[in-house]
């Protein structure tokens, strides 16, 4: 439950009352027979509970809600509520047995199997009014691993009232920064909102529930042309910079995949499951297990099935006798042979496949796919049209068509011609060789200078960096990382498949050595993904808001680590589990030996090119960005 809950329930009239969910979600999960409803009679604060429970006759029109399975009891109910629980049951003193007394309504009987809503529907039978505290959604009921996982991924369930009056307030100085930039100071923007001052003052301060805070937000975002999005900020769904996800976690989410083999039938052909994930960064990791076996070696044997390629880039780790497909540019589907330790790099929409060559040793890959650049710019990309977009962009593949779609750009934003770029450059360029420029020829790098001068552009703006054909799809062998190894004093860093056009992409093999007791720091201001996919278990600390924190990652377990934490992987004594709880290793045999932790690092917002921009502020005010806490003039 959120606290939101639970104060709504204190605040509820009546000395009895439940908690009802309007939007009664078990009708989506499980079925409106399934459903504890709840039916009511009367209106506003004098509703009561008329019908409460599954089985009760009540149609799905006529039903409030679903009973959340939380109650309130007040002290002058007590006597109410002891006196029919006492009559419910014999004194269990003199038997030692819990014998039910005679004369129950059919529907309690066997009293052993008895609910809390069968306890509450016979005291509304028997004339104890029930009020009712309203919510709409805010609580989980847990019953599998799989409704754990949903409800561990519902952030604000978890948060601490201190930790939403931070995001509220976090929100409110993104709306006085846009307000700022809208040159409105806060009263003005109140009367143009139809709000109160104080709310928006409460807004700030974090005093605001998150629901009130969104209707604000919402307000603010229809009045003025300001996105949503860029005011509503999601909460922090670390524990102070960490996500630690458990491979029994993982194995709740599992789901199995099928494809078409050979003869048409689609029969089973990836298990996928979850692995560590924040709402804070763009991974979206996942473990694979590689279910159809193909041993022809043939890329265009008719088991394989090639995807159709995503959006998201892909960096993957393979474990065991894995198969990897891809298809280049030209349309030629190649196979690679892969073991544990071999990683590759796939570029966004490469159509690609993994298999199995072995039927006795398990083939695994953790593949992380990520949003970049292009992923944050979705919306913009929705608006204009990718066909539009690519008019500015140009392919990578083809150099001269880059270079000229990018001088094209840059021209049309300064409103110039090529006319007017060539007497721009007329001391430093002929005429004639502009025209070629401007068509896509290779500048020099004193053309590249005039250039820039006359468009107002860095050089590094009119640079193109070619996509050569072996950097669309990047595998790199474990033998090869072993012989770039670095070893540190704790640890030996391999480092995996990387590429210069993602150069704020780091991977890694990170072995924790014996002498790691404990390691040593390791920080970055890259978001960073942690799989374990050794055979020992690790001990994990981190330090955040004042705070140090530990936990283990045993094999198949993962992590995400906040850009700037402070953190360390050591041998630590971390106790063996009983032979009840030992789990089978999620790695399967060809796991990697010893403590092997498959790290991926990315930039999220804060790339390069931000990181720049950023730079460039006054000291005066830059600490303000993202925390504003002044009007623009005193």
């Amino acid at each position: 439950f959120r606290p939101s809950v639970a104060r709504v329930l204190a605040e509820a009239t009546g000395q009895l009352a439940v908690v009802v969910d309007h939007e009664a979600p078990g009708s989506q999960s499980k079925g409106f027979e399934d459903v504890e409803v709840v039916m009511t009679a009367g209106d506003g604060r004098n509703r009561i509970v008329r019908r409460i429970g599954k089985n009760r006759r009540v149609q799905q029109s006529d039903a409030l809600g679903e009973f959340a399975g939380f109650v309130k009891i007040a002290s002058s109910a007590r006597p109410v509520w002891d006196e029919a629980f006492a009559r419910v049951w014999a004194d269990r003193s003199s038997t030692g047995l819990s014998s039910p007394l005679k004369g129950l309504p059919w529907w309690l009987e066997p009293i052993n199997q008895a609910s809390l809503c069968e306890f509450l529907q016979l005291l509304v039978d028997e004339g104890t009014s029930i009020q009712i505290a309203s919510i709409f959604g805010g609580w989980h009921e847990v019953n599998t691993p799989q409704d754990l996982t949903r409800a561990q991924n519902d952030t604000p369930v978890f948060l601490a009232e201190a930790e939403v009056r931070a995001q509220v307030a976090a929100m409110g100085s993104c709306l006085l920064s846009e307000a700022n930039d809208l040159k409105r100071p806060l009263p003005i923007v109140a009367k143009e909102l139809n709000i109160d001052l104080k709310k928006l003052e409460y807004l700030l301060s974090g005093d605001l529930g998150l629901s009130e805070a969104l209707d604000v937000l919402r307000k603010m975002s229809e009045v003025y042309p300001v996105p949503l999005n860029d005011l509503w900020l999601e909460a922090d769904d670390t524990k102070s910079g960490v996500r630690l996800f458990a491979a029994d976690a993982a194995e709740a989410t599992a789901r199995v995949l099928d494809r078409p083999d050979r003869d048409g039938q689609r029969t089973p052909y990836y298990e996928y499951r979850d692995a560590a994930m924040s709402r804070c960064s763009q991974f979206r990791p996942e473990w694979i297990k590689e279910l159809r076996l193909v041993q022809s070696g043939d890329p265009l044997d008719p088991d394989v099935q090639l995807n159709n390629g995503h959006l998201m880039m892909q960096t993957t780790l393979c474990i065991g006798p894995v198969d990897f497909y891809f298809q280049d540019r030209h349309g030629t589907v190649h196979r690679r042979e892969m073991n544990t330790g071999d990683s590759n790099f796939i570029s966004s929409f490469v159509p690609h496949s993994f298999t199995t060559r072995a039927p006795n040793t398990e083939a695994i890959i953790i593949a992380v796919t990520y949003g970049g650049s292009v992923r944050r710019a979705f919306t913009e990309f929705t608006r204009i049209g990718a066909k539009q977009v690519f008019s500015l962009a140009g392919d990578l593949r083809d150099p001269e068509l880059t270079r000229r779609c990018l001088l094209k750009r840059s021209l049309e934003a300064e409103s110039m011609t090529t006319e007017d770029l060539a007497q721009a450059v007329a001391k430093r360029v002929e005429p004639g060789r502009v025209v070629q420029l401007v068509n896509g020829a290779e500048p020099t790098y004193d053309e590249l200078e005039a250039l820039a001068d006359a468009l107002h552009v860095r050089v590094s703006d009119l640079l193109v960096c070619p996509l050569e054909e072996q950097e669309e799809v990047v595998v790199t062998r474990a033998e090869d990382s072993q012989r770039s190894a670095r070893s540190l004093s704790t640890y030996r860093l391999l480092p995996l498949a990387r590429t210069r056009h993602q150069p704020d992409l780091k991977t890694f093999d990170l072995e924790v050595l014996e002498s790691a007791q404990p390691g040593e720091d390791l920080r970055c201001g890259l978001h960073s993904f942690v799989y374990h996919f050794g055979s020992e278990p690790v001990e994990f600390t981190w330090q955040g808001k004042g705070q140090s924190h530990s936990g283990v990652l045993r094999p198949g377990d993962s992590a995400y680590i906040a850009p700037m934490v402070v953190h360390q992987f050591s041998v630590g004594k971390v106790p063996t589990p009983t032979a009840s709880k030992k789990r089978p290793n999620p790695n399967g045999r060809a796991c990697g030996q010893g403590r092997r932790l498959f790290i991926v690092r990315i930039p999220g917002h804060l790339s390069g090119e931000t990181l720049a921009e950023f730079g460039t502020f006054s000291h005066f005010g830059r600490e303000r960005v993202g925390a504003e806490t002044v009007r623009w003039y005193n």
